[in-house]
């Protein structure tokens, strides 16, 4: 199945811009990480704007992108271009949710809210729809296009989405378990307050008695994912009482690490959710390696079967009373080389 061919659908588009895909993976490396001794001489000192990417139906393996981040350039900005030049003439159809922990252009955030990051996007003349979840603070800034702080490896994944009804589902999730600070609206007359989109957008209904989440959807072209979360009343890790249960696995885990952190065995006694110490990109050929504390990604690969999770929460204990969620999806060609950059020990 491919992307709407009508002129006003928004695509999730690839790396050189020059084609729509059903979905991406980014991984943004930390700045000032030096090569591997013995590296060739064209890798160099990182800035924090190089990143790794992945797309469906990719065979060949993760690869270090020729683009960055920083520049009018490759797949995030492409993707995001079609929100960031948008015409007055657009904005009858055009809408957009942005939502951060941490906001662009301020210190004045809402610690109540989740610790969740990402951008609901959607066009209601072709019914097109895609969705952004990634780590990045402050971004995007849907004015100027400026990126995140250089400062941390960051992660990224964009879904291309069957139609805004499958948006309405990830939407009406984030409404009672996320809890999105959100800080940028685009709104079409078209979307009343009864949408769910409307409320997501302007407020969060969040129940203590609702449960922890688990939400299957589908891209465009017809990839499964699964859409965990949990809100603030839910008084669990979201790592070991959520993912890897419902999994079913043992987990490696790769997030911001701060303060107290849960312990290893997941609530359901049968596997273990194990925290990277180090990332290594050696086993793609790319001669860089980081320590945890450079590191603000959130991600997971479980140890079998092949499952990813792209996430906006981390594995600490403070984040028990926060929302936030994690998509995961099964690719196997994905799944064995982001399992191949977690270093355990040293």
């Amino acid at each position: 199945m491919t992307a709407n061919n009508n002129k006003s659908a928004l695509k999730v588009f690839n790396d050189s811009g020059t084609k729509s895909v059903d979905w991406w993976f980014l991984y943004k490396l930390p700045h000032d990480v030096k090569p591997q001794k013995g590296a060739p001489a064209k890798y160099k000192k990182t800035n924090g704007m190089e990143y790794l990417y992945f797309d469906a139906g990719q065979v060949e393996p993760l690869s270090l992108s020729d683009y960055q981040m920083d520049k009018k350039e490759g797949a995030l900005f492409h993707t995001l271009n079609q929100l960031y030049s948008a015409k007055a003439a657009d904005l009858d159809s055009l809408g957009w949710i942005c939502y951060n922990d941490e906001i662009p252009n301020t210190k004045k955030n809402d610690d109540r809210k989740g610790h969740s990051k990402g951008v609901l996007a959607f066009d209601v003349n072709s019914d097109t729809a895609f969705w952004l979840l990634h780590s990045w603070p402050k971004f995007p800034d849907i004015k100027t296009g400026a990126p995140g702080s250089s400062d941390y490896g960051q992660t990224f994944i964009c879904i291309q989405l069957e139609s805004i009804d499958e948006l309405r589902t990830i939407a009406t999730q984030m409404y009672h378990h996320q809890e999105p600070q959100v800080y940028d609206i685009q709104l079409p007359k078209s979307i009343k307050k009864d949408d769910i989109l409307y409320k997501v957008a302007t407020d969060v209904d969040v129940d203590e008695k609702n449960p922890a989440s688990d939400v299957a959807f589908k891209s465009l072209g017809q990839q499964a994912f699964r859409l965990m979360a949990k809100n603030r009343h839910w008084d669990k890790d979201f790592w070991i009482d959520l993912v890897g249960p419902h999994l079913h696995s043992n987990i490696e885990v790769e997030t911001w690490r701060r303060g107290t952190v849960p312990g290893t065995e997941d609530s359901d006694q049968k596997d273990r959710t194990i925290d990277a110490l180090y990332i290594d990109l050696s086993s793609l050929g790319i001669p860089y390696e980081w320590h945890y504390t450079k590191d603000h990604a959130k991600w997971g690969a479980t140890i079998t079967p092949d499952w990813i999770c792209v996430a906006d929460i981390n594995r600490q204990t403070s984040q028990e009373k926060r929302g936030g969620g994690t998509i995961c999806l099964k690719d196997k060609i994905l799944w064995k080389n982001l399992k191949g950059l977690e270093k355990l020990k040293k």
